[in-house]
């Protein structure tokens, strides 16, 4: 049994049933692997999501223990298949991941698998403090039993995200080598302290620090490296502001080694790993070739110009444009001020030199004097202009470009949040920052079409378009936000209907089965939606048309996942809502005979089998036909009711015209009897 695992007896707090290997209960997850949620393992916890024990249902006896992710967060879904290969490599890699039944909740959760192949952790949290390691020990069983990880990380393109002490983990009980703990159960880098994150990636928000690169894999490597060799005393308890503005100062490498001496020979590869100029930085290819004997002398740290004064904001003296930057974005009211003052512009030039950076403000401001800019939105702008390559800002949020829309998702219910993002995107803000990056790469026109899309979705505030839709459009794993669905982890299509059929059988959908958020998360999953059913949904004042469009959209549902397979009680509340429908054709006796051909159909739990009843081109034609009949008829009996009340029958006019036509056919049949008699006589 691995150390973790002797760790871990005896702590689960079992409160449900018995879960145990072979009992046969729990959630299963692939038909294979049982999660026991009674059983709790606090040591293998994530920071964003708690561990308990798993078994392997098809190889006995392999250790396992289950990550369950939170419902507000996002695991790496797009990575676990391909990290599940790497199993011989140094790396704690998923079995597998999907969502199950969760006991405890009555939902679903998802769950990510894992071997339990490995020791304890190397550090107990990310800040600790240790007894510094030997230098020869932290080549040998940390850069050299590291090195087949990051190099397979790097050459597939999956940046880790997740390289900090906390997550190392030594290979056995021996501690002779260490392997890179998990990556997949939430969000890249959303758990990493400000210390492991280069400048640009710890100025912004964590849930939107974006996927990041294998670059800043290597950058954590340094820092974990810093820690090893000095026993982290200079991170330790420092907060994350404080570390980015000792970075700010000093350069990272300074910041994370403090006072520590380190020999020649490790001081290159920190420096080289720890570079703040991504184009320093070193690669794996470099670290390869340093562990195979190539010595170059140490780089010193390139520290941003610095102006011959300094400037202060918020209380904090600014000598570069770096640290005023960080500054103005952590005090924006005071930032807007120093615009408008005209005071940055001739800190620029008098104390930087800088002429083209103030020039570039200035037409900005101009710009925005033009525009009518609000304030904030003027700021923003400044500082893209004044920094580039850091975050982009807007009042409180601070984000990675690529990690905006991450945040979106994240931190959609924030209704805080929520408005600085609809402002920052409805500005343009994301379109001026990309476009002041220089160069143009694939990935800066795919966000540039995202973005122009959020603004296409915001300016339809219909259903099945506003705010929801450009959510689930633009995080296409992210899961259904619903309160009728939230619990049940639905984050693909198939997954709707069971979870609104769960919901009806526990009495959970009081009136409407759908809402703007299930329409919206409908239209971006299922390919090809009507139109003509999104139109139907936006008239919820007309409660046939509205409930007629919900049919339609639960069985293109139903079409786009198993077609083959019911939901009775979802059905039965939908029959009871179609009422309106109903009334809305003409024929008493047709009404009546759908009504209970629809209550036989919902318990056979098909959609499609209501709709053709409520929705027959036929049916509704005939109906259409027969009750313009009526009408002529009804209009035809009208006008003789009134005639006859009138007295009509009884006027001297119509006596005098019904005796004329009585007259004339009983001469006319006088007549003609006399003429058959006399040619009877005559034939005779």
């Amino acid at each position: 049994m691995s150390d973790l695992a002797q760790q871990g007896q005896g702590t689960g707090q079992g409160t449900g049933p018995g879960t145990g290997p072979g009992t046969g209960t729990g959630a299963v997850l692939g038909d294979r692997y049982q999660i026991h949620p009674d059983k709790p393992l606090p040591h293998l916890d994530s920071p964003m999501a708690q561990a308990v024990a798993a078994t392997d249902l098809r190889e006995a006896g392999r250790e396992m223990f289950a990550l369950v992710c939170r419902l507000d967060l996002l695991p790496r879904i797009d990575f676990i298949a391909a990290i599940s290969r790497m199993d011989s490599l140094p790396l704690v890699n998923p079995a597998d991941g999907g969502a199950v039944d969760w006991p405890e909740s009555g939902g679903r959760r998802f769950v990510i698998p894992f071997e339990l192949n490995f020791g304890e952790r190397v550090c107990p949290s990310p800040d600790a403090t240790l007894e510094p390691m030997h230098e020869d020990a932290v080549v040998r069983n940390v850069i050299q039993s590291l090195m087949p990880a990051l190099k397979e990380l790097s050459n597939r393109y999956i940046p880790h995200r997740a390289i900090r002490m906390d997550n190392l983990f030594y290979a056995d009980g021996s501690r002779q080598a260490v392997v890179l703990g998990e990556c997949v159960s939430a969000p890249p880098a959303i758990s990493q302290p400000a210390a492991y994150e280069t400048i640009e990636s710890a100025m912004a928000k964590p849930s939107a620090r974006g996927l990041g690169s294998p670059a800043d894999d290597l950058y954590s490597l340094g820092t974990v490296l810093a820690f090893l060799l000095t026993g982290g005393v200079a991170i330790a308890g420092k907060s994350d502001e404080e570390m980015i503005r000792a970075k700010i100062l000093l350069g990272s490498y300074s910041a994370l080694l403090g006072d520590a001496r380190v020999s020649l020979g490790m001081m290159e590869p920190l420096r080289g790993l720890l570079s703040d100029d991504p184009k320093e930085r070193w690669d794996v290819a470099d670290i390869e070739q340093w562990l195979g004997g190539r010595k170059l002398s140490p780089k010193q740290p390139m520290l941003p110009t610095r102006a011959s004064r300094s400037l202060t904001v918020g209380g904090q003296e600014c000598w570069t444009k770096l640290s005023l930057h960080n500054a103005m974005g952590e005090n924006w009211q005071e930032a807007g001020q120093l615009i408008n003052s005209g005071e940055l512009e001739r800190w620029l030039k008098r104390a930087l030199s800088d002429e083209e950076t103030a020039q570039d403000i200035e037409e900005v401001m101009e710009s925005a004097s033009a525009m009518a800019d609000s304030e904030e939105r003027l700021t923003a702008k400044t500082l893209i202009v004044l920094e580039p390559s850091l975050p982009l800002r807007y009042k409180d949020l601070s984000a990675k470009i690529d990690g905006l829309t991450d945040a979106f998702a994240i931190d959609f219910h924030d209704q805080q949040f929520r408005q600085t993002f609809i402002d920052m995107v409805t500005a343009k803000l994301p379109q001026i920052y990309l476009q002041s990056q220089s160069g143009t790469r694939s990935d800066q026109v795919v966000l540039m079409k995202q973005f122009d899309m959020i603004n296409f979705f915001l300016d339809r505030p219909t259903i099945g378009a506003g705010i929801e839709r450009a959510l689930y459009q633009t995080n296409q794993a992210w899961p259904c936000q619903s309160p009728l669905v939230q619990n049940y982890y639905v984050y693909q299509i198939q997954d709707l209907l069971p979870a609104l059929e769960r919901a009806a059988e526990q009495g959970g959908i009081a009136n409407e089965v759908v809402d703007r958020h299930i329409v919206a998360f409908c239209a971006a999953r299922v390919r090809s939606l009507p139109d003509r059913i999104l139109r139907s949904l936006d008239k919820p004042d007309d409660v046939g048309t509205f409930r007629l469009g919900v049919l339609h959209l639960l069985a293109e549902v139903q079409r786009a996942g198993d077609a083959k397979r019911k939901y009775p009680a979802l059905c039965k509340h939908i029959a009871s809502s179609v009422q309106p429908i109903i009334d809305s054709y003409h024929n008493c006796a047709y009404r009546e005979r759908l009504a209970q051909e629809i209550e036989a159909a919902s318990s056979k739990g098909s959609f499609l089998e209501i709709l053709f009843l409520l929705d027959s081109l036929d049916a509704r034609n005939q109906d259409t036909k027969g009750f313009e009949r009526a009408k002529q008829e009804y209009v035809s009996h009208a006008h003789t009711v009134a005639w006859l009340e009138s007295g009509g029958l009884t006027s001297a006019e119509n006596i005098r015209f019904r005796s004329q036509q009585a007259a004339t056919l009983i001469s006319a049949t006088v007549s003609a009897m006399t003429i058959v008699a006399l040619s009877l006589i005559y034939i005779t």
